[in-house]
């Protein structure tokens, strides 16, 4: 599906899943290297820039979170740029290119903004609120700390142990969707000045600030996660250790009952207290002495 925004001389298509109409449309009314052409038919593993035919082609991934696995995945959008059009290509709704494209629509104002100052300006747009929805994206992962954190010293440790792998993997995730950013958005400020002029090197400046932000952001979410994980696994270790202490004990309490029934059990001629009249409570009453005796010792050395 393809639509069309134009402002003056400055051109925005916006293609969802494209098919060969789309790309042949592409073919007859721009000089696209027919490699671009053909990487614009399924979508890119990779983020990259290339710079062919006097166009920008350039792949970027904004990690989206996924409810149903509960972990974020990639969500594609692909750049083609001449001096006067921008072209964006994305392979499933992207709610931030619809947004844009939308309000360009049917506010003349916002229209006026995102295309006055050319493609360019328009590029930076779009990539500014990537990043901004990536960080709105990290919030979710910072309340689930925040729940982690709660559930943790509230007695529920066994119950984190899933939510800390799911975040570390969510984590994990979004991590390599996002550290390739990196290189791309130095590669495009390099590429930037060649392509669009001096006037714009500011505005992709500050598009590697805000993904070192979203990146600092992102490496704190991973220490405090790997933090808590530590914690939580001390934490049900003591209780795991303090169980372990209370079966010894009970053990080593009990050891004297298991002792005198053995021995009193022998098929001997000659047992002591065996044959008396109050053999049976006389066995008992050592029995239990010497538990007694035990539990007071284990109590003085502060073992119970």
């Amino acid at each position: 599906m393809l639509k069309q925004i134009k402002y003056k001389n400055s051109n925005w298509i916006d293609i969802l899943n494209p098919s060969e109409k789309e790309i042949s449309f592409l073919k007859e009314n721009f000089n696209f290297h027919p490699v671009i052409l053909e990487e614009l038919k399924h979508p890119s593993i990779r983020s990259y820039v290339e710079h062919l035919n006097g166009a920008l082609y350039f792949v970027y991934h904004s990690p989206r979170f996924e409810t149903k696995i509960e972990t974020s995945i990639p969500s594609e959008i692909d750049f083609l740029i001449t001096k006067n059009t921008l072209i964006t290509v994305s392979y499933q709704k992207n709610e931030i290119l619809e947004e844009i494209f939308s309000i360009c629509e049917t506010n003349p104002a916002a229209k006026h903004f995102y295309f006055s100052q050319g493609a360019g300006f328009l590029l930076y747009q779009i990539i500014k609120k990537c990043i901004n929805f990536s960080l709105r994206q990290l919030t979710h992962i910072q309340e689930k700390i925040q729940d982690v954190e709660r559930k943790m010293f509230s007695g529920k440790e066994e119950m984190v142990v899933k939510d800390i792998s799911n975040l570390k993997r969510d984590i994990l995730n979004f991590q390599l969707i996002s550290k390739p950013h990196q290189t791309l958005l130095e590669s495009l400020f390099k590429e930037e000045e060649k392509f669009f002029g001096k006037k714009y090197k500011v505005y992709f400046s500050d598009l590697k600030e805000c993904h070192q932000h979203l990146w600092n952001i992102l490496f704190n979410c991973r220490e405090v996660i790997e933090a808590l994980e530590i914690t939580n696994d001390n934490i049900i270790d003591i209780r795991l250790n303090k169980i372990m202490k209370i079966f010894s004990v009970l053990a080593f309490v009990t050891f004297p009952l298991m002792l005198f029934t053995s021995m009193f059990g022998m098929n001997t001629k000659n047992a002591p207290i065996i044959g008396n009249k109050y053999d049976f409570w006389i066995i008992v009453t050592i029995m239990s002495g010497l538990t007694l005796l035990m539990f007071l010792v284990f109590k003085r050395k502060k073992w119970i």
